[in-house]
């Protein structure tokens, strides 16, 4: 069986214009995505386990809290897994194996290189239709 985790960064929509380039103060999170809900149900209507990765002492949007938690992510994910965040520079970068999503806008390019991911998705709807995509086509 597949599994999904999410990071409760995907579910934030971006509240403004990414921070500039080298700007030390990253840009401040938005309001839930409203299409969360809806997103993360089809992932499960389509047979997949949804985990969300936070600590069980963080509260939650109300949209996650039904959801399993993992304290941490496997390393490595295993082959058929997807990991969706909306942090572009996770501490320690992508978890390796799986399939990463970074959910929101393309982080601007700077300095230093960002972290690579497989897919760029605009909100957490479309990262969902990315994974259903690629699973009917598997």
């Amino acid at each position: 069986m597949i599994t999904v985790y999410v990071h409760p960064s995907a579910l934030l929509l971006a509240a403004g214009d990414p921070a500039p380039p080298g700007s030390p103060e990253p840009p401040s999170p938005g309001p839930v995505d409203p299409g969360a809900a809806e997103a993360l149900g089809h992932l499960a209507e389509a047979g997949m386990n949804v985990a969300v990765v936070a600590a069980s002492d963080i509260m939650l949007p109300v949209v996650l809290a039904p959801l399993p938690r993992v304290a941490e992510l496997p390393d490595p994910l295993e082959a058929g897994t997807w990991f969706l965040t909306g942090e572009p520079n996770p501490i320690g970068g992508p978890p390796r194996g799986g399939t990463t999503i970074l959910v929101g806008p393309r982080p601007p390019d700077g300095p230093v290189p960002l972290p690579r991911f497989d897919v760029i998705a605009r909100d957490l709807s479309a990262a969902a239709m990315e994974i259903l995509t690629r699973q009917a086509m598997a």
